[in-house]
């Protein structure tokens, strides 16, 4: 079973999209600033990362995910063309806004399955 990776401190947030997840039939992992990367399994899907919290907006963070050939996610409120352009040359493949992230779940999560499976 692939697992989604949540680096996502927001309760409310990371309910909503652990539970679009979790009813899509993936398995859910939530970290944190202290998890060691090495703890990362092969079996991760995606990664999605608030990039709202100040712990997790690294591009160190992103450069270690993307390195470990993971998919990187980020979400934000409200998405600066800068801070986009520095987290996308780090890894981030795409840039979500917070209000339509659970309602894209279902989509890119299809998509990133069928690339897999192919």
């Amino acid at each position: 079973m692939n697992k989604i990776l949540l680096f996502v401190k927001d309760f409310e947030l990371g309910t909503r999209i652990s539970s679009t997840c979790v009813d899509l039939g993936y398995s859910v992992d939530f970290s944190d600033e202290k998890t060691d990367p090495d703890s990362f399994k092969n079996d991760i899907l995606v990664t999605f990362i608030d990039l709202d919290e100040d712990v997790f907006a690294s591009v160190g963070l992103v450069s270690e995910l993307k390195r470990r050939s993971l998919k990187v996610i980020g979400i934000m409120n409200k998405i600066k063309n800068r801070e986009r352009s520095k987290l996308q040359s780090a890894g981030c493949e795409i840039i979500f806004p917070k209000s339509s992230i659970v309602k894209s779940v279902p989509k890119l999560l299809d998509e990133l399955s069928s690339r897999i499976n192919n």
